[in-house]
């Protein structure tokens, strides 16, 4: 059993050939398979040196788990105490995560189906051949508003865990303030990097935002096994009071409507749906040249259940330690003198560094597609330009707001419901009524399916959004 988690982690942390957002631009064309004769062609299948038309089921499964998995995962934990303080709390909330996982890999393949049938290879561009041009910039808006929430929350971390370790290795006091760090960090290292035209030397990013992200996992997991922060605990004295464990003594109602607030934050820890007819047109169809659905499906469900593992298992940890005093960012909780949490923050750190500039270029395409600059990104001046404006006015709002929770509670409400539920769900109910395919009974059950689907996102994202702006003074961070 053991082995098979370690090969499991070996796959996860290596880089695997196949769509990633950090090739997605200069990942090498496939040469064609050079003329052959049937025959030729069979033995050269079967000795296993026929070249590739595609990625691969595994590689793809590794790379889509990759996406899915972002820096929101580290506050889920304070998604579940915010309805609750028991550790009664914990089995709801991971039905409810393992609910919304499903649902959103479901709604992932959808995504894939309808561009695949209309010839779209983008997530704007199939609501654009279903809906028309001109309702375009609803997704077009919703993606770029998304991509700056995820800058938000990586700045916001960053801050935070540079500010931990200048703690800890007893720097001046100008470097444990966060504020300072953003600055330091924005001007120095993710300018420069986000001036880059060519990102493909940050492809190590991906190894090393996976392992990081592995790590914490299993750190997170041994903390909460061992006891060292529970009362008595050696670490327990060394945090401050309100970050100190805290759990629910008497009985009392585990459910209550704050529950949408950890219901906002899932939809945003399994988003991944703006690259789903990538992940589709990069997957290798079968041999006899059929349908690549179901083999894309496998990828889904592999990918997705991986994403609920690695998200289970780091908000479980964080709750089960901490209980209510669980921060936005978790990894806050955790004592500046624990050696095992400075490696955490470490990788966290780097992992944001490299996965910075990434998020960053999608926010840059998108604010100048919707100022209409987009055919003149090419311009140095308009690159530059746009990159120290954005870059200083996420800095800036991050210097300010400093809930991690909030931002993906906040993003996930509303952008998240949208471009997870609500988005894809219209899109397969138009394109089904447009196709005027025979109403099956298959048929008629997916479109009731999808009609569910819109209406929860659009609940989700009403009661979400109101429950998110009202998250409990305790989240907010100690700095």
């Amino acid at each position: 059993m053991l082995s098979r988690w370690l090969l499991l982690l070996c796959l996860l942390a290596l880089p695997a050939d196949g769509f990633s957002l950090e090739k997605a631009a200069t990942r090498p064309v496939m040469r064609p398979v050079s003329a052959a004769t049937p025959a030729r062609h069979s033995l050269m299948a079967a000795a296993g040196t026929l070249e590739p038309k595609g990625a691969s089921v595994p590689s793809s499964t590794v790379n889509l788990a990759k996406n899915i998995v972002g820096a929101g995962v580290l506050a889920l934990a304070s998604g579940v105490s915010s309805f609750s303080s028991s550790r009664a709390a914990l089995p709801p909330a991971l039905a409810i995560l393992l609910a919304l996982c499903s649902m959103s890999g479901y709604t992932f393949s959808v995504i894939a189906r309808v561009g695949n049938a209309v010839g779209a290879s983008s997530y704007r561009d199939t609501w654009a051949k279903v809906f028309g041009e001109s309702s375009a910039i609803i997704p077009a808006f919703t993606v770029t508003f998304k991509t700056l929430c995820g800058a938000l929350a990586y700045a916001i971390i960053v801050g935070d865990s540079f500010a931990s370790i200048g703690k800890l290795v007893g720097g001046p006091a100008l470097l444990a303030s966060s504020n300072f760090m953003i600055v330091l960090l924005s001007v120095f290292v993710f300018l420069p990097l986000c001036l880059m035209r060519n990102l493909s030397s940050l492809a190590i990013g991906s190894v090393i935002g996976t392992a990081g992200t592995l790590y914490t996992a299993i750190f997170m997991g041994l903390r909460a096994l061992d006891g060292s922060y529970a009362a008595g605990g050696k670490y327990h004295a060394q945090i401050a009071k309100n970050l100190q464990p805290s759990f629910a003594t008497a009985a009392r109602p585990v459910m209550n409507a704050n529950v949408f607030i950890l219901v906002s934050m899932l939809a945003t820890a399994f988003l991944a749906h703006y690259n789903a007819p990538k992940f589709f047109d990069e997957l290798a169809g079968p041999e006899d040249g059929g349908s690549k659905l179901p083999r894309f499906n496998q990828v889904v469900v592999g990918a997705f259940g991986l994403a609920a593992l690695l998200c289970g298992s780091i908000m479980a940890a964080g709750f089960s330690t901490f209980g209510a005093a669980s921060q936005g960012f978790i990894l806050n909780n955790y004592a500046t003198a624990d050696r095992l949490a400075l490696l955490a923050r470490i990788g966290i750190s780097a992992s944001i560094i490299f996965s910075f500039p990434l998020n960053f270029v999608g926010l840059r395409e998108g604010v100048l597609d919707l100022l209409r600059l987009k055919a003149r990104a090419h311009e140095d001046a308009v690159h530059r330009a746009s990159t120290v404006l954005l870059l200083a006015a996420v800095s800036t709002v991050a210097l300010f707001l400093k809930d991690l929770g909030l931002v993906v509670a906040f993003g996930g409400a509303i952008l998240g419901s949208a471009l997870v539920y609500i988005f894809p769900a219209l899109m397969f109910l138009k394109h089904k009524r447009d196709a005027k395919e025979p109403q099956t009974l298959a048929t008629r059950a997916e479109t009731g399916l999808n009609i569910g689907v819109a209406l929860s996102g659009v609940m989700l994202a009403a009661v979400g959004d109101r429950k998110s702006t009202r998250l409990n003074s305790s989240h907010q961070y100690d700095l």
